[in-house]
């Protein structure tokens, strides 16, 4: 670990902290712009995917099926993350398509593959940013790295609609497969080891348990996770936009990308709002206000009747996801111990890759049965009385404060 103690004692440590400074460091470097690399081939891939689904079969019920089996591995193995490097999938779907033989089932299983490789991979990236920074600069570099994946899911549907549109969906496969190039070549050249100095905390099946039971008596960490679950359950979209592209506004590949990119404006617009209002005070208010948002959101993107209409709602979608995000992880760092911490955020990842799952899968049913726009319409309704019985039932969210 020499060049880990280097970082920690050199010259960075006493710098002025800046919004680059952690990137002045050259291993932290190298892992951003794996990163980066990384996250917009899986941007390109996943909207290459879900466009491809619908165009093959027509049916919403098969993507709300492909959003599901894309959340699966993180439900199964979110607790017991590692690291791998992702390329097969993209390349073999690429292959697929450029020789007209690629099947709804192609998409499944590939699909399935890459998720799995990303439940490993995203988390020992993180892992690995405190071995690299010194900590007086380690919120430096997790700020910068959360703006990698906010950025990264703006800029990468839209590359992979243009593409789509203009050399076709073999041409976006294979332009995400070479992104993974560069990116394993950065990985590869870091110098500093990721191995975890000190006693490793086992991961079994107590630690979990112990996890659950901590959330459960911590009522307001409960209603957050409650509040999320059932936004998200019954108001999970983003598997149904193609239905919006292709068949309501007949936009292409282009428009579904520009759909897909716009909740994540929405989410950099909140995360730059929290942090111009500092460290608010009523966050239980606050995130009951930002799901009340999100629940009129849907609503008006089932309203829309026309695609910039639809744009602004998935925006105002993003914009209030993103706080609700924000808050439940910040209050969770406020009212976990620290033996507790650890757990109690990878259950966070977990419950919320199951609620996106099942949400997916929910969305697809509903719209195969009543039409993409009144699958909205109910989501909105079910989630606005939702947040009702929550704010009845654990009454201490609306009163919390920090």
């Amino acid at each position: 670990m020499a060049n880990s103690v280097e970082i920690n004692s050199g010259p960075h440590q006493h710098q002025p902290i800046r919004p680059w400074s952690s990137l002045l460091i050259r291993d932290y470097r190298l892992l951003w712009l794996a990163s980066v690399l990384s996250s917009l081939a899986g941007q390109i891939r996943n909207v290459s995917t879900l466009y491809q689904v619908y165009d093959i079969s027509g049916s919403a019920f098969k993507l709300g099926l492909t959003g599901f089996l894309e959340t699966l591995p993180f439900i199964i193995f979110g607790l017991f993350a590692g690291a791998v490097v992702q390329i097969v999938p993209n390349l073999a779907l690429g292959i697929l398509t450029l020789a007209g033989i690629t099947q709804v089932w192609h998409i499944y299983a590939l699909g399935l593959l890459g998720a799995f490789v990303e439940v490993f991979n995203w988390p020992a990236r993180a892992a690995l940013i405190p071995r690299l920074v010194p900590q007086n600069l380690l919120m430096n570099a997790m700020v910068v790295n959360t703006m990698i994946l906010q950025t990264s899911f703006l800029v990468g549907p839209a590359i992979g609609g243009f593409l789509i549109d203009r050399g076709g969906l073999a041409t976006a496969y294979f332009a995400s497969t070479l992104l993974f190039v560069p990116a394993a070549i950065a990985i590869v050249s870091v110098r500093t080891s990721g191995k975890i100095e000190g006693a490793r905390r086992r991961v079994n099946l107590k630690s979990i348990v112990e996890g659950i039971e901590f959330i459960w008596i911590q009522r307001i960490i409960l209603s957050l996770f409650l509040l999320d679950f059932a936004v998200v359950l019954v108001g999970f979209y983003r598997p149904i936009l193609p239905i919006f592209a292709a068949d309501v506004f007949k936009t292409g590949a282009s428009g579904l990308g520009l759909l897909y990119a716009a909740p994540s404006a929405g989410s950099l617009l909140g995360t730059t709002a929290l942090l111009m209002a500092g460290d608010v005070n009523r966050k239980g208010v606050l995130v009951i206000i930002a799901a009340l948002f999100f629940a009129g959101g849907l609503a008006f993107l089932g309203i829309s009747q026309w695609f910039g209409m639809a744009v602004v709602a998935v925006l105002i979608l993003g914009f209030a996801d993103s706080i609700s995000v924000a808050i439940r992880r910040t209050v969770v760092q406020l009212l976990a111990p620290d033996g507790m911490l650890g757990r109690a955020a990878s259950l966070i990842t977990v419950f919320a890759q199951t609620t996106n799952g099942l949400g997916a899968l929910l969305a697809g049913i509903a719209a195969q049965y009543m039409g993409a726009p009144n699958a909205l319409l109910l989501g909105s309704a079910l989630c606005f009385i939702m947040i009702l019985g929550i704010c009845v039932a654990i009454p201490q969210l609306w009163r919390y404060r920090s």
